[in-house]
C-alpha cells in the first residue's frame, strides 16, 4: 500500500512539472510574439504594398478605401491655434495632408502644457517631464488621424527606447497595417542611428508615417563625434559615419507641423509652419480697456524643402555648433525686422 501510494505521488509531481514547463513555455512564446507584433505587420504591410499602391493609383471610382477624408471645419491654416486643442486639430490636419502627398517621415514640434513649472525653471524634471507633458498630446493627435479616416479601432503600445534619457516610441495600430504609425517623443542625437535607423526605419517601411515629436537637437554639435558631430572639423574620428545621421535628420524629415515661441524686443511672438504653407509669424497684442489677447500676423517666410547648397558655407549657420538645416525656419533678426517694420510698432524699451 506504501509502495502504491509513494508512486501515485510521484507520478503527480512529474505531471504538474511538466505543466509548469508548458505554461512557461506559452508565456515565452506569448511575449515574443507581442514583442515582435509590429515587425510582423511591417512585413505583412511591405508584401501586399504593391496591390495597395496600384488600387490607390487605378482609376476606379471606389477608391473611398484609400482616400484621407480631411474635415474641412479642422482647416485652421490661416490662423494660430489659441488653446492645446486647436493645436492638436492642425497638427492631426498636417500630418493627414502630407501623408496623402506622399511624404511619411515627419518632424513636428508642439508647444507643451507646462506642468510642475517653478519661478525659476519650467521643466525643473527635464526631458522626463516633457515626456509627460507630450503623450497625451500626441496620443489625441494620432486618435484626431485615425478618426478622419473612419478608423476608429486604434491600440497604442509604447515602447522604451533609451532608458537614460527616456526616450519612448509610441506604436499605433489601426485596423489596416497600412495606417500603423510610429511616433517617437523627445528622441535625442544618440537614439538617430541605434533606434532610428538601424531599427524603425525598416520596420516602419517607406509607405508609413514615422513621426519625430520636439526632437532635442538643434545644432551639428548636438551629435557626439559618432553620430554625425563636428569632430570632423578638428580632424578626429570617421567623418562618413558623421556625416550620415546630420544628413539623415536633414534630408529625410520636414516640419510637417511646428509651432514655437519666443520674446523678441520684449514682445510675445508665435512662429507657425502647417503643412504645405510658408512660416508665419505672429505677434501677441493684448487691447488695455478690455484685456482681450489676440495674436497678429507680422509676417512670413518661404518654406525651403530642401537644403541649399551654399547652407553650410554661410556664417550665420556656422556659429554656435552649426545649426542644422531648419527649412527656412525665421530667425531672431528676421522676426525683429518684420517687427521694427510692422505698422504702429512701438518699442517696449525704447533706447
Amino acid at each position: 500500500a506504501n509502495n502504491a501510494y509513494e508512486t501515485t505521488i510521484h507520478f503527480i509531481i512529474i505531471r504538474m512539472r511538466a505543466l509548469t514547463w508548458t505554461g512557461s513555455f506559452l508565456v515565452c512564446l506569448v511575449a515574443c510574439c507581442w514583442s515582435d507584433a509590429f515587425l510582423l505587420r511591417s512585413v505583412a504591410t511591405r508584401r501586399t504594398k504593391a496591390t495597395y499602391n496600384s488600387v490607390a493609383l487605378s482609376s476606379s471610382t471606389d477608391d473611398s478605401n484609400n482616400d484621407i477624408s480631411i474635415d474641412s471645419s479642422l482647416d485652421a491654416s490661416n490662423r494660430l491655434p489659441t488653446s492645446v486643442e486647436d493645436q492638436v486639430r492642425q497638427a492631426a490636419v498636417s500630418l493627414q495632408r502630407a501623408s496623402a502627398d506622399g511624404y511619411h517621415r515627419h518632424s513636428i514640434r508642439l508647444l507643451l502644457p507646462l506642468i510642475g513649472a517653478t519661478d525659476l525653471d519650467d521643466w525643473p524634471g527635464g526631458a522626463r517631464q516633457m515626456m509627460e507633458a507630450a503623450y497625451p498630446l500626441v496620443q489625441d493627435i494620432l486618435r484626431t488621424c485615425a478618426t478622419s479616416r473612419e478608423n476608429k479601432e486604434l491600440a497604442f503600445n509604447q515602447v522604451l527606447l533609451d532608458a537614460s534619457d527616456g526616450v519612448y516610441a509610441i506604436l499605433t495600430q489601426a485596423a489596416e497595417a497600412t495606417d500603423d504609425k510610429c511616433t517617437i517623443l523627445l528622441p535625442t542625437a544618440d537614439t538617430v542611428k541605434s533606434q532610428i535607423r538601424e531599427s524603425l526605419e525598416q520596420q516602419v517601411g517607406e509607405q508609413r508615417d514615422l513621426i519625430l515629436v520636439n526632437p532635442q537637437w538643434k545644432r551639428r554639435s548636438d551629435f557626439s563625434s559618432s553620430n554625425g558631430g563636428l569632430g570632423f572639423l578638428f580632424g578626429g574620428g570617421n567623418s562618413n559615419e558623421k556625416e550620415s545621421d546630420t544628413q539623415y535628420i536633414e534630408n529625410t524629415y520636414s516640419p510637417t507641423f511646428s509651432l514655437t515661441n519666443l520674446i523678441v524686443e520684449g514682445e510675445n511672438i508665435r512662429v507657425l509652419r502647417t503643412y504645405p504653407g510658408p512660416w508665419r509669424v505672429f505677434l501677441r497684442k493684448q487691447d488695455i480697456d478690455s484685456n482681450v489677447v489676440d495674436w497678429v500676423l507680422l509676417g512670413h517666410k518661404d518654406f525651403l524643402p530642401q537644403k541649399p547648397a551654399s547652407w553650410e558655407q554661410e556664417a550665420a549657420n556656422q556659429r554656435d555648433g552649426g545649426i542644422l538645416f531648419n527649412h527656412g525656419l525665421p530667425s531672431y533678426q528676421e522676426i525683429m525686422l518684420m517687427l521694427t517694420e510692422s505698422p504702429n510698432y512701438v518699442p517696449k524699451n525704447p533706447a
